[in-house]
């Protein structure tokens, strides 16, 4: 399979502090890579060249059923994707930290705010909050010590809605609460995982199989961990 090498920096520059005309010293950052590898994702649909010409939104109906069918696919494997065929998810790569929410079953409202600062304020100013709808149902229902909701609805349309001052992103993909489940992430999403995307195509073929079309769909995708593992932490449903 084809793999993509890309540049991570294993620390940082050493900036001193210097009077007006003292020397200065340089500075010698080391980078390391990271692989990705690129996987691919296909299928094809056959309609009969009939259907074609006599239903005129037949093939925009394919196109969209592709689409979604892909979309949910990727999606499902960028979280959770774990065998060989498949993008390896940000929930399954290595060296991703957790915090413990104290109980196995219930959330704790604690256990949010020490996720939250458990994480660096470097990766903490851009950093937002995954998890599922039915957690997300449930942290709509904490309040804090005064009564107050800890959730803050997007206050424009097309704006996520806010936990603890931070963006709320629903995926259906991580998982529900439960016994030693990883039901909510926060972090900066941008430098712990990598999405690369080569080649999407939809080919129509009305040659090979006449009087049938065919129409193969191929996305060749990858995504992993690897660039800065640091920037994103779990919350783990155990006491």
């Amino acid at each position: 399979p084809h793999t993509i090498l890309l540049p991570k920096r294993t620390d940082i520059t050493d900036g001193l502090w210097v009077g007006e005309t003292a020397a200065r010293t340089a500075s010698e950052p080391t980078f390391d890579q990271f692989e990705i590898t690129v996987k691919e994702l296909a299928t094809y649909v056959d309609i009969s060249l009939r259907m074609l010409e006599d239903s005129a939104n037949v093939e925009a109906e394919v196109r969209l059923a592709l689409a979604e069918d892909f979309g949910a696919k990727e999606a499902l494997s960028f979280v959770n994707g774990a065998t060989a065929p498949e993008p390896t998810g940000y929930m399954t790569a290595p060296g991703i930290a957790e915090t413990n929410n104290g109980h196995a079953t219930v959330l704790s409202a604690d256990a949010l705010i020490n996720l939250l600062y458990a994480m660096p304020a470097t990766y903490r100013n851009r950093g937002a909050w995954v998890m599922n709808g039915t957690t997300l149902a449930a942290v709509r229902k904490l309040k804090d010590s005064e009564d107050n909701y800890l959730w803050r609805p997007g206050i424009a349309e097309g704006q996520p809605a806010r936990l603890l001052g931070y963006p709320v992103f629903e995926s259906e993909d991580v998982p529900a609460i439960g016994t030693d489940s990883l039901s909510a992430a926060f972090g900066d999403f941008r430098r712990a995982y990598t999405i690369v995307d080569r080649r999407r195509f939809l080919m129509r073929d009305p040659y090979t199989q006449k009087p049938l079309v065919l129409f193969y769909s191929v996305h060749r995708v990858g995504g992993g961990g690897g660039r800065d593992t640091r920037a994103v932490k779990f919350l783990k449903f155990s006491s």
